[in-house]
């Protein structure tokens, strides 16, 4: 009878041994965060006035903005080679803080926005859209 019980117990330690192990559950990566962005706002010859287009603009950008995750909205701004170099630095940077202001005012709140002059340093590839504010939501600014 004690090898009946000895082998018994051999046996449900051999069945328990065999039990695969049940799988080790494991959360998928997060997805990967969305691509940025890009809006461009044009401006009229020596101005940092936004014109209805331009407010249309700066409304997708709010929307595409409150429509994802928290995250940064870059706006650099950038003027044509006329005029001086300082002037046209002050100048760029008025737009920027003009599209920063509209953003603002659309919802966007002022600590996601990070605002940047260029002056005349655009590399626009037609004349007249050097007069521009890029507006990048998400993801971080172009190289300068």
């Amino acid at each position: 009878m004690r090898r009946f019980f000895v082998a018994a117990s051999l046996l449900a330690l051999a069945a328990c041994a065999q039990q695969p192990l049940p799988p080790v559950a494991t959360n998928p990566p997060p997805p990967p965060p969305p691509p940025p962005q890009t809006f461009t706002v044009y401006f009229d010859y020596n101005s940092a006035q936004l014109g209805p287009g331009a407010k249309e603009v700066v409304k997708f950008a709010a929307d595409a903005y409150k429509a994802g995750t928290p995250s940064s909205v870059h706006l650099t701004g950038y003027t044509d080679p006329s005029g001086a170099a300082s002037y046209n630095q002050r100048l760029s940077l008025r737009r920027a803080n003009a599209v920063a202001t509209a953003l603002e005012n659309d919802g966007v709140p002022q600590p996601a926005l990070v605002v940047n002059g260029e002056g005349e340093t655009s590399n626009a590839p037609t004349p007249g859209q050097d007069r521009r504010v890029d507006i990048i939501v998400g993801g971080s600014p172009p190289a300068s």
